[in-house]
């Protein structure tokens, strides 16, 4: 792999990773994030770590400031509930193309990934040593069961749309709120679910509910969470 790729490669890594321990409060909103502490922190180069910045300080998550750094501004709840909105809404309509284009393959496949999937959340709800891997196999199952229910619906142009708010708002935040909680896992994958046999049924209009359903759910979920999480934040600077 060329220098140019890992770069692009580790910046991406470290987007991913940043954007979660801000939205999981570990990095606290107004706290600064140096180049050179990031660097050294990553056993990286400046440069992907610029790179990442860039891209969050486009997203609109950080706010890069010269000879500084970059300055947190994370995403209020206010934020996380209007992203969601557009999202839950953007899905549901993926979901009801879904229903009247699924093939039995794609269904097959669904139902596998929701098998996948509920075996994968029951292991979120672990101790903190654990919970970066259970993080990383809840967002596995997770992206691909959404995955394929765009890839159902046939439609590329929803794929970008649900794309772009996906950049704003990374699908997988909500594993931060569900982790150690058995029942909010649980609830998550009996909504996924629902999802499913609205699908297996060919009914459109129970689909795009269901999914509609199940991402307001999620989006209040992490609104709440982050809210009380800044709240605990700002309870302990002052």
């Amino acid at each position: 792999m060329k220098r140019g790729d890992l770069d692009t490669s580790m910046s991406d890594y470290l987007v991913d990773h940043l954007q979660r321990r801000i939205f999981s409060g570990e990095i606290p909103v107004g706290s600064w994030l140096r180049h050179a502490a990031l660097a050294e922190e990553f056993d990286v180069s400046r440069t992907p770590v610029r790179e990442a910045l860039h891209v969050l300080n486009a997203r609109g998550i950080v706010t890069i400031v010269p000879n500084r750094g970059a300055r947190v501004n994370g995403l209020s709840g206010q934020d996380i509930r209007e992203l969601g909105a557009v999202r839950a809404e953007l899905e549901g309509f993926a979901a009801e193309l879904a229903a009247a284009h699924i093939t039995d393959r794609q269904l097959e496949r669904l139902r596998e990934g929701w098998q996948k999937y509920e075996q994968k959340a029951s292991t979120g709800a672990g101790s903190a040593a654990s919970r970066d891997r259970a993080h990383r196999l809840w967002a596995d199952a997770n992206q691909a069961f959404h995955g394929l229910v765009l890839e159902a619906s046939g439609n590329r142009f929803l794929g970008d749309s649900i794309a772009d708010i996906s950049r704003r708002l990374p699908r997988n935040s909500a594993f931060a709120a569900y982790a150690g909680s058995t029942r909010l896992l649980k609830q998550n994958s009996e909504e996924h679910h629902a999802i499913v046999e609205a699908l297996a049924s060919g009914d459109a209009a129970a689909a795009r509910a269901a999914m509609t359903r199940h991402l307001r759910s999620a989006t209040e979920t992490m609104a709440r969470w982050s809210e009380a999480r800044q709240r605990e934040h700002l309870s302990q600077t002052n």
